[in-house]
């Protein structure tokens, strides 16, 4: 008899159900975790960062939606209430999850859910899902020879300061997230609006040679975006930290404006380099972070990279057809002797086929027809 069972999946990414929430497998996932709810053995569930998309979610206030700077956590409370309004199903299959006391969630924090940290989301998440002796909140989980981690640590344009995850100003309590995010907030969102759907379409060379007007549009605003915060935001907005600049990002910047490369970096190469020793002190790393599958086995380690949960595509090159990711999740047995059992688990999603012409000409239309195939809806702000 299996002692206890580890699932893992992370990139969720549930958002405040509008054009920029691309989540909508909430009937794919409410059943996962029911199914997990009649297991005999204890079952560790972590939900490995970006379990919610806090960075694109909008604060809204009298019908008007926004994408403030300076994150209280009375704005990351607000947006909660928007993610779970759009997501009651989920939050209700966990809730039934963590009723039984042999069960553990596990939420660790990624790059699009730095709300995380403050005490306040904490709370109240664990007063939504009524259990919070058995929910628990970290960058990393560490139990039985299995490290799991987001890998935004491992991304230079993403990572975060552990040891200052707050900022003052003007008083007030805000996060200290990485520029990146400032600028993806302040800048990017209303592309993201104007664009819902593109960016979740691969492979990403291919697309933007298919829609040259897009690339020129995120190049350019890049380009003055960072020339904006060498020169102007930190005279303009000199008490503002949330405007200070890492100087050491301009060469990181150039050379992604210059190869026109705005994916993420992979970050198993850099994990290895600055965790050599930690490789020798667990058998199974799972990371998310990079949107694919990935798996690999040198000696007696295992990395794993299950890939997200939220809605994306791949376009045939010659058909130019869209064709929906399935899900995936890692699956980890401990028996009594702590010998360790995996599996990657691949759920298909069956879900219509698009054409990328014509989603590049209404890309709100066929997003909110995705959701609609799914029961959900998306909201215009």
């Amino acid at each position: 008899m299996t002692k206890k069972e580890i699932i893992i999946l992370g990139d969720i990414e549930m958002g405040g159900g509008t054009l920029t929430d691309d989540f909508i497998s909430d009937n794919t996932l409410t059943k996962l975790i029911y199914s997990l709810c009649n297991k005999n053995a204890p079952v560790d569930l972590v939900l490995n960062g970006d379990t919610f998309d806090f960075l694109k979610c909008p604060y809204i206030v009298n019908n008007a939606a926004s994408y403030p700077r300076h994150i209280t956590s009375e704005i990351s409370l607000a947006k909660l209430r928007l993610i779970y309004q759009a997501h009651t199903k989920v939050f209700e299959a966990l809730k039934r999850f963590a009723a039984e006391k042999k069960n553990k969630i596990y939420f660790i924090i990624g790059n699009h859910d730095p709300d995380l940290v403050h005490p306040e989301v904490q709370e109240s998440i664990q007063s939504i899902l009524e259990s919070p002796e058995n929910i628990f909140f970290s960058f990393y989980y560490n139990e039985q020879g299995i490290h799991a981690e987001h890998g935004h640590q491992y991304d230079f344009l993403n990572k975060v300061n552990e040891e200052h995850l707050f900022l003052n100003y003007k008083g007030q309590k805000i996060l200290n997230i990485p520029w990146v995010s400032f600028g993806l907030i302040s800048k990017f969102m209303l592309l993201k609006e104007q664009y819902p759907m593109l960016e979740r379409i691969t492979p990403r060379p291919a697309i933007f040679s298919n829609h040259k007007s897009v690339e020129k549009i995120i190049t350019r605003q890049g380009l003055k975006y960072l020339l904006k915060c060498l020169v102007y935001y930190p005279i303009r907005y000199y008490y503002d930290p949330t405007y200070t600049f890492p100087r050491e990002l301009v060469r990181e910047f150039y050379r992604r404006w210059k190869h026109v490369h705005w994916d993420i970096d992979e970050i198993v190469t850099v994990f290895k380099k600055k965790r050599k020793t930690k490789l020798l002190r667990n058998k199974i790393y799972v990371f998310g972070h990079i949107h694919k599958c990935y798996t690999e086995q040198n000696g007696k380690v295992t990395i794993i990279h299950p890939d997200t949960w939220r809605e994306e595509y791949f376009m045939d090159i010659q058909t130019r057809l869209l064709t929906t990711k399935s899900k995936k999740y890692v699956s980890i047995q401990v028996e009594h002797d702590l010998s360790l059992n995996w599996k990657l688990v691949s759920i298909p999603i069956q879900r219509s086929t698009f054409h990328f012409d014509d989603v590049i000409r209404d890309e709100k239309k066929y997003v909110c027809l995705a959701a609609q195939e799914e029961g959900a809806e998306r909201v215009f702000t």
